[in-house]
């Protein structure tokens, strides 16, 4: 799975499909949570939160994974301080020291895992995962209600078979995390759909 190919037309292709409901979903509760010292930024794509996040939070140190070279070139352009690493790596064979982020963010990152591999993902950010530590997710969500629910897998299953196609996306439906992230020891403290439930934005805390 590599994006890219899709990375110099990806914000394009974003604006085009979604305006600018996704920016809105990543940013949601970021005026919100606890100052963190370390904050760990993984599949930032083409990099919209994290000239936001280091603004927001000037003196934490944010480290930047990324599988995609091109994504990550992307975003390096974006951004201009001593406080940011990026890292190009899979994140299941990269090798940090345990506990060390007290923020975890995975932006619309989750739904690329078919369920055994998010499975394991998740369980690597959660090792990586600070015993307090905030986790934000902004992902797509199939929302509760029938005919809306309806629209989401239409929407969904097009969006799966394009990005099957042109990135290899092993993934070719949505799986929660959200049990995952239970298992994990996080709690969600509050949840924002938007675009009549398709679009979520989650803040998760772990209390150890």
């Amino acid at each position: 799975m590599s994006f890219d190919r899709l990375a110099p037309f990806y914000r394009t292709m974003e604006f085009l499909a979604a305006g600018n409901k996704l920016q809105r979903c990543r940013l949601m509760f970021l005026d919100k949570i606890s100052s963190p010292s370390r904050v760990l930024l993984v599949g930032e794509g083409h990099g919209r939160f994290l000239p936001m996040i280091t603004r927001r939070f000037p003196e934490a140190t944010v480290v930047v994974v990324d599988s995609s070279l091109k994504m990550l070139d992307i975003s390096r352009s974006k951004i201009r301080s001593n406080h940011v690493d990026f890292v190009h790596a899979d994140l299941l064979r990269w090798t940090p020291k345990h506990g060390e982020f007290d923020l975890i963010v995975t932006h619309f990152f989750l739904d690329c895992f078919p369920a055994d591999e998010l499975a394991m993902v998740v369980n690597r950010l959660a090792e990586l995962a600070a015993p307090s530590a905030t986790w934000l997710v902004a992902d797509f969500e199939i929302a509760p209600n029938r005919i809306a629910g309806m629209r989401c897998r239409i929407i969904l299953a097009l969006l799966y078979a394009f990005f099957q196609k042109l990135v290899d996306l092993r993934a070719s439906s949505l799986v929660s995390p959200d049990p995952m992230l239970k298992l994990a020891g996080f709690t969600l403290v509050q949840r924002s759909l938007n675009d009549w439930g398709m679009l979520k934005s989650d803040w998760w805390q772990r209390n150890h």
